[in-house]
């Protein structure tokens, strides 16, 4: 008579709760899945520390270029709040009607693609102006200062560039230091900015 010897019966692990007893770092120490007490917390955290990469959110943003976002009209309205030019002038610098600009600033209406480019870039010119902190900065508008061209000429041939509004500013600068220089800003008669008029050119030989 033979005896058959049965398997031992094996208990079946109780589970814990996860939140309580043990924490899983999955992936944080280089492999799929690691287990670790929570009672050896200061031990096991500093290696965490050092394989996790570090992300500094707030420098990348500051070093990110936000794209420029605003629509025409928000465009147009900051060019006529900083340089303040004639609605018969930007009709002439885009090349479209008076009534047509009307419509942009109102939002009735969207110019086309080409028209847009140069409304951001006249729109660029006058953020570049505000920071800057030049107040008069519509005076530059029709100066003739880059070979007998002006900000709005180069905005209505499209070939407006930072390095033109640049020079303004600077100019613009000059300007504001040649006065100071005078003693004028001191003279009790009325203030007047006649004589900053377009006689200081950039380039020119004056």
């Amino acid at each position: 008579m033979s005896t058959t010897t049965l398997p031992a019966h094996r208990s079946m692990p109780i589970p814990q709760p996860m939140g309580a007893a043990i924490v899983v770092i999955a992936c944080a120490l280089g492999g799929t899945g690691s287990v670790f007490a929570l009672s050896h917390a200061n031990e096991w955290g500093k290696m965490l520390d050092t394989r996790v990469p570090y992300f500094d959110v707030q420098t990348a943003d500051a070093d990110t270029v936000r794209p420029d976002i605003r629509s025409a009209a928000e465009h147009l309205a900051n060019i006529r709040q900083m340089l303040n030019p004639a609605i018969a002038d930007l009709a002439t610098t885009f090349g479209v009607s008076r009534q047509a600009i009307y419509k942009w600033i109102g939002g009735e209406s969207t110019p086309e693609d080409d028209k847009l480019e140069r409304i951001r870039s006249l729109s660029l010119a006058a953020d570049a102006f505000q920071k800057a902190g030049v107040t008069r900065a519509s005076s530059f508008l029709k100066m003739k200062a880059f070979e007998g061209r002006s900000l709005l000429d180069l905005v209505a041939a499209g070939q407006l560039l930072p390095e033109h509004t640049q020079t303004l500013i600077a100019e613009a600068n000059a300007m504001d230091a040649a006065y100071s220089r005078s003693g004028l800003a001191k003279s009790k008669a009325v203030a007047s900015d006649d004589w900053r008029a377009e006689l200081s050119i950039p380039g020119s030989s004056e």
